[in-house]
């Protein structure tokens, strides 16, 4: 019988990144339209309440874990790297381009997305699922 290593992580990824981007654009709004605090830290609160489920989730579809304190460590460094890419988006698409809040919300997203993964892909590994064919 012969084994097939499947590569869908990225696929796993982009689910889960799009599940905790439901939060993060829910919230972000929420607090932007309730005008509770600046765009910006409204953006950057979505952006936490996100990545905490992101982070729970893809330690346990996608990315090996087998330090928890290193794998905690590199989310959390590429998360800030991530974060300046957002932030440097959105202060572009809404200020200086004047995109609407949440397209330029969605463009913030979409341009650290692939960058990121792929980072931490290639610190953390991912996980690897064996298929055998009859």
């Amino acid at each position: 019988m012969d084994t097939k290593i499947i590569e869908s992580h990225i696929i796993k990824y982009f689910i889960l990144s799009c599940l905790a981007s439901v939060i993060d654009i829910f919230v972000s709004y929420i607090l932007y339209k309730t005008n509770i605090v600046h765009y910006l830290l409204a953006c950057n609160m979505g952006i936490i309440s996100g990545i905490i489920f992101q982070y729970v989730s893809s330690m346990k579809y996608v990315f090996k874990q087998e330090n928890v304190l290193y794998s905690l460590g590199i989310y959390i460094v590429t998360f800030f790297l991530g974060l300046a890419i957002a932030n440097g988006t959105m202060y572009v698409g809404y200020e200086l381009v004047s995109l609407s809040f949440i397209f330029a919300k969605l463009l913030s997203m979409a341009v650290p997305f692939f960058f990121i993964y792929f980072l931490r892909r290639k610190l953390l590994g991912v996980k690897t699922q064996v298929v055998e064919e009859a």
